[in-house]
């Protein structure tokens, strides 16, 4: 199996947060500037999230929690496993959900959301039953493309726009950083990666990190802070200021970029989908091992799916999309689990000693 380099496992982890930067921007505060504030108080969270991990690394090469448990005790492991299984299905179930909500909503009345559901739980098979080598090569075309159709639209909207948009008139600034800090935090639920696909890792998850961290909080302070001078207040309160930008941004040979903009927003969903079905195939193989690959992400894609058209069908999805996604079963699966696995095997060292 080709191992996956530092860079493209950080093109997959920024490819899954451009998406969800795409697709919706649920306000934890009404302003722009502290929302921005509480990405950098996020990113300080993150790194100390990524910490656990990379003394994981140090101390069991070539190993995820999942496989070291499962080496250590069967029924640990299994428990283990199926944590980490659990997390990534209910991400599917959420990413498939929400994309056809906003498919459906904003680009087809057509379409039944069914067929949306089937098509996007297809490719996201035929993409996780790849290595995950293949997967982050293609996730750094993406990302190339989505950073090219981003210039294209930050440069053609910048004939209008003011920085009296920035501001701290709010009711409660600190609480309002907090909150966007905790929002910023739940959206970058691939931090999951950096842990799990340890395995798969050539190099040093600390450079993984540190370039994804840096590169994302640079990408959504850029993109913010564009969107916000263009847009101003109504970036807030807009469902996709993303796509809003983009049907403002014209240019005297382009009137609208949303076509463009919508290809690229079905890749990332794909890519992004692929790798979280990739790993949940995993998780099935490690607890049915007789199973074949791609019948593990078949079940693996099509069971949150499948959960998904529940809300989908009798059109309720919206009160998912807009809720709040909390960030503490992240920090325990990429933070408290690998550090408690760390004691659990120190411990068992000191015992044998």
């Amino acid at each position: 199996m080709k191992k996956l380099t530092s860079l493209q496992l950080c093109m997959l982890l920024i490819c899954g947060r451009a998406f969800t930067l795409m697709t919706f921007l649920p306000a934890g505060s009404d302003n722009s500037l502290i929302y921005m504030i509480g990405t950098v108080v996020s990113t300080l969270i993150q790194a100390a999230i990524v910490i656990p991990i990379i003394i994981f690394q140090q101390k069991f090469q070539n190993e995820n929690p999942c496989t070291l448990a499962l080496s250590r005790s069967k029924p640990l492991g299994i428990f283990v496993t199926l944590l980490y299984m659990l997390y990534f299905a209910l991400v599917i179930f959420y990413v498939i959900g929400t994309f056809t909500y906003f498919m459906d909503y904003y680009f087809s009345d057509y379409i039944p959301r069914i067929m949306i559901v089937i098509s996007s739980a297809a490719a996201a098979v035929y993409v996780g039953k790849m290595n995950t080598g293949v997967i982050g090569k293609t996730g750094a075309v993406v990302f190339a493309l989505f950073l090219f159709f981003t210039a294209t639209l930050v440069i053609s909207s910048l004939e209008n726009f003011s920085t009296v948009n920035f501001h701290l008139a709010d009711n409660d600034v600190s609480g309002g950083i907090w909150q966007a800090a905790k929002g910023e935090l739940s959206r970058n639920a691939d931090l999951i990666f950096l842990v799990f696909l340890l395995p798969d890792l050539k190099g040093k998850v600390g450079k993984s990190s540190a370039v994804f961290l840096a590169v994302r909080f640079a990408l959504v302070e850029i993109i913010m802070g564009f969107v916000t001078i263009i847009l101003g207040d109504y970036t807030m309160y807009s469902k996709l200021p993303f796509f809003s930008l983009a049907a403002y941004s014209k240019t005297s040979i382009i009137e609208r970029y949303d076509a463009a903009i919508m290809s690229v927003w079905v890749m990332l969903a794909i890519i992004k989908l692929g790798m979280y079905v990739h790993c949940t195939a995993r998780c099935v193989k490690y607890t049915l091992p007789k199973l074949s690959f791609v019948t593990s992400a078949i079940i693996a894609s099509a069971v949150p799916a499948a959960a998904s058209l529940f809300y989908l069908i009798p059109h309720k999805w919206e009160t998912i999309a807009y809720s709040s996604v909390s960030s503490i079963p992240l920090i325990i699966l990429a933070a408290v689990v690998p550090l408690l696995m760390i004691l659990f095997m120190r411990g068992r060292k000191n015992e044998k000693a």
